[in-house]
């Protein structure tokens, strides 16, 4: 079995190409990290069983591009 423990999403801006990411932590945590707006800070968002799997695809202007499984 495996579970969802990250998402990169992508987006093409006024600055050029760039990245942003959720993970997801073992309690189910889902943080948020965009290194040019927070820096090293990451952002607490909810629960996963609180996002409807729609709502996880994107972030803002950002596109879901690769999703990251961990193995049970």
């Amino acid at each position: 079995m495996y579970r969802v423990c990250g998402i990169v999403y992508h987006a093409d801006d006024a600055a050029g190409k760039h990245f942003v990411c959720r993970f997801i932590d073992k309690s189910g945590g889902v943080w948020f990290h965009d290194g040019a707006k927070y820096k090293d800070q990451v952002v607490y968002y909810d629960n996963i069983v609180n996002f409807a799997p729609k709502k996880l695809q994107t972030v803002d202007k950002y596109v879901m591009k690769m999703v990251i499984y961990t193995k049970l």
